[in-house]
């Protein structure tokens, strides 16, 4: 094998890691970011119809909101924001069916899903070079609801 042969498959990687690296310096830091202040405890309920039971729980880029539904039943939802790469990196490793459905609307690409080894559902959606959202909970047209409303909000 000539040099060039050798030196290719280095170059190939240090292509790829440049570009990995002006990928992900490209991304917001989502660390200033407040998850509980960019959709609130009253969206939520709202959103779910239903009352907040306690202030939401969680500081930056996590809030979790606990809904007391008419009927008594207690529903729980999750917001997240972070860096795009780990969810790009998450839906590469899944099959189709394991990414759920394709949510159109919602950033660069979005899908709903069966949460992994919990009940009710995980929607996550990126915008490519930005930021990342994960909502999870029981009911599909909350989820839904409140990462419009983030998406909207994260401009």
């Amino acid at each position: 094998m000539n040099m060039h042969g050798r030196l290719f498959p280095l170059f190939v990687l240090f292509c790829s890691v440049t570009l990995f690296s002006m990928h992900e310096a490209e991304a917001r830091d989502p660390s200033p970011i407040k998850a509980c202040e960019v959709v609130t405890g009253k969206d939520v309920a709202g959103m779910a119809k239903g009352k907040l039971m306690s202030s939401p729980l969680g500081e930056t880029q996590a809030c979790v909101y606990l809904v007391e539904m008419a009927d008594g039943t207690v529903e729980s939802y999750r917001f997240s924001i972070q860096a795009p790469i780990g969810i790009e990196a998450m839906w590469k490793s899944q099959t189709a069916a394991e990414r759920g459905e394709t949510v159109a609307g919602l950033w660069d690409e979005a899908h709903v899903a069966k949460q992994f080894m919990a009940s009710g559902l995980s929607l996550t959606a990126v915008r490519r070079s930005d930021l990342a959202i994960e909502v999870t909970g029981e009911r599909k047209d909350v989820l839904l609801a409140i990462a419009k409303l983030a998406v909207s909000r994260l401009r």
